[in-house]
């Protein structure tokens, strides 16, 4: 398994697949072998094969917390919102991490449910304060319900920050084009994004504000990251 992980790393994920799929194939093999198949197949884009990974691995350990927070993030990405928020509520209570809150957190979201997503979210950020993509999935929930006062507060320091990412500055825009600021963006200075790439953004961003409902705005941009 550390050799597939390596060969992922460098490219190789059809081998990586494979080495994978061989560990998890040996007698014995743990629920820990089948979560890393599945999180490999999450990763490959291989969503249903991913789901009966994690179900295997469950089979053999029932309240395996990894298992249970990829089996959740799979449902949660194969459309079936329901069961996967439930599934991973149940992993990230058994796993107590801040990755596996930040994934049902924003479960939540996409389903519209705006208010447990923010109290995941807090819980979230108790384990992890400094994780600059809690602080903009709380903006991104919070713009969605038009609160421009909780979603400015979490952005506008990353926004200065000198180590955030392209994908951190992309979903800066976004806030502030779901809050209907767009004319605001102008003023960060957020370098690597082009114009052409920052007015798509943006217009994007019109469109799902555009959305009669909260509950609306969510599907849209959970389509839209899905």
């Amino acid at each position: 398994m550390r050799l597939a992980a390596d060969l992922e790393k460098q490219g190789a994920t059809g081998t990586a697949i494979a080495l994978y799929e061989q560990a998890a194939s040996a007698p014995g093999a743990p629920a820990s072998a089948f979560v890393g198949l599945g999180d490999i197949y999450m990763r490959a884009g291989y969503i249903e094969q991913a789901i009966k990974s994690y179900q295997a691995a469950l089979s053999r350990s029932p309240s395996y917390g990894p298992a249970l927070v990829g089996l959740g993030w799979a449902m949660v990405r194969s459309g079936d919102a329901e069961a996967g928020i439930r599934t991973l509520a149940e992993g990230a209570q058994s796993v107590n991490t801040s990755q596996a809150y930040n994934r049902l957190g924003v479960a939540q979201t996409f389903a519209g449910q705006i208010q447990p997503a923010m109290d995941t979210f807090s819980r979230a950020r108790s384990l992890a304060p400094d994780d600059p993509d809690i602080s903009l999935n709380i903006a991104l929930a919070a713009a969605l319900a038009d609160d421009s006062a909780t979603a400015l507060t979490s952005v506008q320091e990353l926004a200065t920050s000198p180590n955030i990412s392209l994908h951190h500055k992309r979903n800066i825009i976004m806030v502030y084009g779901l809050l209907g600021r767009a004319d605001e963006t102008r003023a960060l200075q957020l370098t690597g994004l082009s114009t052409e790439e920052v007015n798509k953004l943006l217009a994007t961003a019109r469109s799902i504000r555009a959305r009669p409902t909260v509950a609306a705005r969510a599907e849209a941009l959970g389509s839209m990251n899905g």
